[in-house]
């Protein structure tokens, strides 16, 4: 991966949603909470419960793990009531569904009112930089002017599980208006219910026989959360008359997948697609989309990993591999995520399951109902079993509004299937290449697939059908926008480097020009493996030749060879050379050894805080690179030590700019708050803070203070005063949390600047931007009859911008390959500071975007936000473990050690 990548990576991961129970598995079992929160429910006995009285497992694995199975959701049933309980409680039916209930399914479409006071509309957009027109891909949705629907709550007692069946059985209902949609909990129909009270009848399908209640909650409006939903319900089910199929919440042709075989991987052609709320009128946005699907299975993986591995590290090995992986069950393309394995549980565990045949519950193992249910023999009895656990918002309310007992699902590996891609694959450039000819889809075939699909969507007859109900209809254009390209900027080292509009890097300017501030580094150790003495020998001669060039020089090393290849080695070859005279400790490493390199720096980091660099003998290997290499090794020390790579011109003044990120370590139940200060007027040196969090909100605000406190003392004694303006660049925020970091986080960190500032804090200008990278917005320049990339500089503040949001979408990277991704701008506080335009902040925010020092380039974030993730990474990954918690020394908090 090239430094560039390494910068611009996306650190999330999406999580598989817990499926609801198997519907063959709990018809009669399954609450009836939305009937009467308080009704009293029969407990079904869980796996665990049953196995007490059942035959006791095979005592551990004989060999690796082996089986196949469905996940049982373990957890309590609900036994039925009378026809005239359900009258008495139809007065107090709530809406309630297969996935926890309509308010729940309305957070995602609730647009949160981040706009900071005082700011109207008008002000968010500027007007600096050349026009540019661009293609989004966003399409028109048209809505008829006579459009009127109506929302109903609907409850099955006992509760039917399948939301297929449920669906049908409401079809053949005569109770229930058409045409109707049906998301699994919430219905929307054209026509009222009659008496719109609320009905309740008996009804039979299949195997099940019970009553439904159905109740009229009200019209949906226009613009609110409950419209949204319903457009995405109804654009769902059109999408299931073009053979694609529902995996997590997007829409996929298995029929076309193409199959990897040298890889064991399936590539699943498809689409994201959804309404959102924008400044202009209502679309509906689609990208193109792939799922990566292993056509072996979660057993055969583990299969595998036993034989690589010593027996008595084959648990801890898999744990470490599997868990928080998503995986696909094919026979109902659900996704899960895997939190755990039981290894004490295998196939032969009995739960109690209610059969449809007999309509009674009895005993039955996983084996067994695979058999009955799939057909599917299990084959290895001693495999053990997968774990996902629920997520809270996947959970249905009670009636107080708090959220019921977490049931946990169950898996069989052999019925698993990993999707997406392992950090190993990544690390695999064959297969990596060979996806790109699949995934990086240029700009003009990213636009021409769109436009298929959504000319597809309108010209066949049943989506349109399923589209013109509830009067919608998809445009076949895709909606165009007049986006601003601002000025390139000019990198200062030791002549000025105009950089390349279209490129946006400045590479081959480090040939012979100096860097901005360089610091040499003297006195320093070399610790390299003694096969590798040439090796080290040799790229000590290319450090001293490229240092020359840079403007900075490196003294004679000393240097200490390491006789054997084992970590204690080399963690005794530093420790008896180490003392914090040094200006840097080196290692080059024969292999990607993580925990020697953990080893060393929480050596280097936490107990003798000494700057250290760490470079892999199989990097300086290849002649035609090893210069360059070395150039970029020599500016990361030099950064390290203090000094300055490059700086822009930046005319604000008496500011403090701040980025934040976090790295959530939940398997510790811990998460490390990455926080970058920067203490001069180009913003090229930072203080470091990085708390370590585990005691929730009031901890993080507690250590948060202190950082700020230390943070702005550190600028006083360098510029002579504080800051006048603090502008505050959030990475890792989610829109659900948009409210709660407004309304909680940021009034608590305002409180704690008026202890520091005191009388002056009213004064003080205040701005707090949320960066978003994993966007779905697309931008497409024109250019004669193709659509290209947009230049690096490329702002786009409205059209597709959002209502309630003070927000912009920047293009600041240039990517040779496939379609480049903008990332979203919200700014979410503004306080003293209307001083400063939208122009301002837009150029302010693309400037950032050049001084990210391990790249000679723009980065996709502000350097600050990539700087606390590098910092909150490497706290939460390298210098921690499972047993202890360290924190780098406040001693090397003022120099980027983390580079």
């Amino acid at each position: 991966m090239s430094q560039q990548q390494h910068a611009t990576k996306g650190r999330g991961r999406s999580r598989g949603r817990a499926g609801p129970r198997p519907a063959e598995a709990s018809a009669s079992a399954a609450s009836a909470a939305s009937f009467d929160s308080g009704s009293a429910a029969a407990a079904s006995t869980s796996p665990a419960a049953a196995a007490a009285s059942s035959p006791a497992p095979p005592p551990g694995l004989a060999g690796p793990p082996g089986a196949s199975g469905f996940g049982y959701r373990q957890g309590a049933g609900a036994t039925g009531g009378d026809s005239e309980q359900l009258a008495e409680r139809m007065a107090g039916l709530q809406v309630g569904g297969e996935r926890g209930g309509l308010q729940r399914k309305l957070l995602r479409y609730q647009l949160a009112n981040v706009r900071p006071e005082g700011v109207p509309v008008s002000n968010k957009r500027g007007t600096s930089g050349a026009p540019v027109q661009v293609v989004t891909n966003y399409v028109a949705l048209n809505v008829k002017d006579n459009w009127r629907t109506y929302q109903m709550a609907v409850d099955f007692r006992p509760m039917l599980g399948a939301k297929p069946l449920r669906e049908k059985l409401l079809t053949d209902a005569s109770q229930v208006p058409k045409p109707f949609v049906y998301d699994g909990g919430i219905l929307y129909t054209r026509q009222p219910l009659n008496p719109p009270e609320g009905v309740k009848f008996e009804a039979s399908i299949k195997s099940w026989t019970g009553e439904v209640a159905i109740r009229q909650v009200g019209e949906v409006n226009r613009n609110t959360p409950q419209w949204l939903h319903l457009m995405n319900v109804v654009l769902g089910k059109a999408q299931r008359y073009l053979n694609m199929q529902m995996v997590g919440r997007n829409f996929y042709y298995p029929d076309q997948a193409t199959r990897l075989p040298n890889y064991g991987m399936e590539v699943w052609p498809g689409f994201e697609m959804a309404v959102k709320p924008t400044d202009g009128p209502l679309m509906l946005y689609l990208d193109p989309s792939n799922k990566f699907i292993h056509t072996n299975t979660v057993l055969d993986f583990m299969y595998d990993m036993y034989n690589r591995v010593a027996s008595n590290q084959f648990h801890a090995a898999a744990e470490s591999a599997l868990v928080g992986q998503i995986v696909l069950t094919r026979h109902n393309n659900k996704t899960y995520r895997i939190d755990s394995i039981e290894w004490d549980k295998g196939v032969n565990e009995h739960f109690r399951w209610f059969n449809k045949t007999t309509r009674q519950e009895e005993q039955i193992t996983f084996g067994q109902y695979f058999k009955q249910t799939y057909d599917i023999d299990l084959a290895d009895d001693k495999q053990p079993l997968l774990v996902s656990k629920p997520r809270k918002r996947d959970l249905p309310p009670t009636k107080g509004g708090r959220r019921e007992q977490a049931d946990n699902v169950l898996l069989p590996p052999e019925v698993c299937y990993m999707t997406g891609l392992t950090d190993d694959m990544r690390a695999d450039r064959n297969l990596m290449r060979d996806l790109a000819t699949h995934t990086r889809v240029n700009p003009s075939a990213r636009c021409d697939k769109m436009l298929t699909f959504a000319r597809t969507m309108a010209g066949n007859p049943e989506s349109r059908r399923v589209l013109g109900e509830f009067g919608l209809e998809v445009s076949p254009n895709a909606v165009e926008a007049t986006a601003r390209q601002l000025q390139p900027e000019t990198v200062q080292m030791s002549r000025p480097i105009r950089v390349d509009p279209e490129r946006a890097d400045w590479d081959n300017g480090l040939k012979g020009n100096g860097m901005f501030q360089p610091i040499d580094c003297k006195n320093w150790i070399f610790v390299y493996f003694q096969r590798d003495e040439q090796a080290a020998a040799d790229f000590c001669q290319k450090l001293h030749r490229v240092s020359q060039s840079l403007g900075m020089s490196f003294g004679e090393p000393y240097v200490l060879p390491v006789m054997q290849d084992r970590d204690q080695f080399w963690l005794k070859t530093i420790q008896d050379n180490i003392n914090q005279e040094l200006d840097l400790v080196f290692c080059l490493l024969p292999n990607n050894n993580a925990h020697r390199y953990n080893i060393i720096k929480r050596l280097c980091y936490v107990d003798k805080p000494v700057p250290s660099q760490c470079v892999l003998t199989k990097t300086i290997r290849n002649p035609a690179k090893v210069m360059s290499v070395a150039t970029k090794v020599a500016i990361q020390i030099s950064c390290k030590l203090g000094g300055v790579a490059w700086a822009l011109s930046i005319p604000i003044k008496r500011t403090m700019i701040i980025g934040m990120d976090s790295y959530h370590d939940k398997r510790q139940s811990r998460s490390v708050q990455g926080v970058v200060f920067s203490l001069n007027e180009t913003f090229t040196q930072y203080y470091s803070y990085s708390p370590i969090v585990k005691g929730g909100k009031a901890e993080l605000h507690n250590r948060l203070d202190a950082g700020f406190t230390m943070a702005l003392q550190k600028f006083r004694e360098k510029n002579g005063e504080l800051p006048a303006r603090i502008i505050l660049y959030r990475d890792g925020v989610g829109d659900s949390m948009l409210e709660q970091v407004k309304n909680s986080e940021l009034v608590q960190l305002k409180q704690s600047l008026s202890i520091i500032y005191g009388d002056r804090i009213s004064s003080l200008g205040f701005k707090v931007i949320i960066v978003k990278k994993l966007v779905s917005s697309r931008l497409f320049r024109r250019g004669g009859n193709q659509l290209r990339n947009p230049a690096p500089g490329t702002v786009l503040d409205d059209v597709i911008t959002m209502p309630n949001y003070v927000d912009f979408f920047l293009v600041s990277q240039y990517v040779n390959q496939g379609t480049v991704t903008p990332t979203h701008y919200n700014i979410i506080e503004d306080v003293n500071d209307a001083n400063i335009r939208p122009d301002q902040v837009q150029q302010l925010t693309y400037k950032l975007c050049h001084l990210y020092f391990n790249w000679p380039g723009t980065i996709r974030v502000p350097a600050p936000c990539q700087y606390a993730h590098r910092l909150a990474y490497l706290v939460g990954q390298n210098l921690n473990d499972n047993k202890s918690e360290f924190e780098p020394s406040p001693q090397i908090c003022d120099r980027l050690f983390f580079l």
